[in-house]
């Protein structure tokens, strides 16, 4: 008969397998991130470490991304820890922790009543924002086909869970409009939201000059392309204006660079 150690490390050899199939936005390094975290959070606020690691490691094997249904997704992780020998009561209270863990939409309130659960769901969202959470988002917009930008879809903030999975995220960087910059007011416990404001801080930053050189670029074309339709010129005289606005633009860049 396994002891509790013994169970835990079956546990996490199993989750390595699992979140292999995953994509690498929510592969095992996340998991392992998100234990790491939530087990420093419960140094500081306190509830039962054997069940706050256990409830890390399980949380993303039952994701409603990764399966057809919520109940697909608590079938198959009770299944994982019962194959690790984790008694029945025991993976039940697991289950229904990491279960209520994922981000459902924003205008879906959380319903977590235990501080274990707190604990792992601010751990899985301090993962969420920050320089991570800024390769994360877009490295699952590449594995999933969605565009980086486009002025044309603007963010659509969920009001179901049943919304948020069909169409949340039409673009990498909806993606922070609709849920990462608002991760820190959602945040249970002190320690977290103080961590997650200073990551949602820089992710503001980045989204600003992300901004700066995507409007910069289609400012120039719109600036040509007027002046072109002004002056009714040849093709030559599109390149001679391209020319010239690519050289305002390495100005104002480095002018940037030295402000």
């Amino acid at each position: 008969m396994m002891n509790e150690f013994q169970r835990l490390m079956a546990v996490e050899a199993a989750v390595k397998r699992e979140m292999a199939k995953q994509d690498k936005a929510h592969d095992w390094f996340h998991i392992d991130r998100v234990r790491k975290m939530a087990l420093k959070l419960q140094a500081i606020e306190g509830g039962d470490p054997h069940l706050i690691e256990m409830v890390a490691l399980v949380h993303d094997v039952g994701d409603r991304k990764a399966h057809e249904s919520e109940e697909a997704g608590r079938k198959a992780t009770h299944s994982l820890l019962e194959k690790c020998g984790v008694g029945p009561r025991f993976a039940s209270v697991v289950v229904d922790i990491a279960h209520r863990i994922s981000f459902k939409g924003f205008h879906v309130p959380d319903d977590m009543p235990s501080l274990e659960g707190k604990i792992v769901q601010d751990a899985d969202r301090l993962d969420a924002v920050g320089a991570i959470a800024i390769a994360r988002t877009f490295t699952w917009g590449g594995a999933h086909d969605r565009p980086m930008y486009d002025p044309n879809m603007p963010p659509t903030p969920a009001k179901t869970a049943e919304e948020y999975y069909a169409s949340g995220g039409a673009t990498s960087v909806n993606h922070f409009h609709e849920k990462l910059l608002h991760l820190t007011d959602r945040m249970h416990t002190k320690t977290a939201r103080a961590l997650a404001s200073e990551r949602t801080e820089f992710m503001r930053e980045y989204l600003e000059r992300f901004m700066s050189e995507w409007n910069l670029s289609e400012d120039w074309e719109a600036r040509v392309r007027l002046e072109l339709h002004e002056r009714s010129e040849d093709r030559r005289s599109y390149f001679d204006a391209k020319r010239k606005y690519i050289e305002e633009a390495r100005a104002f860049i480095n002018k940037g660079h030295k402000s």
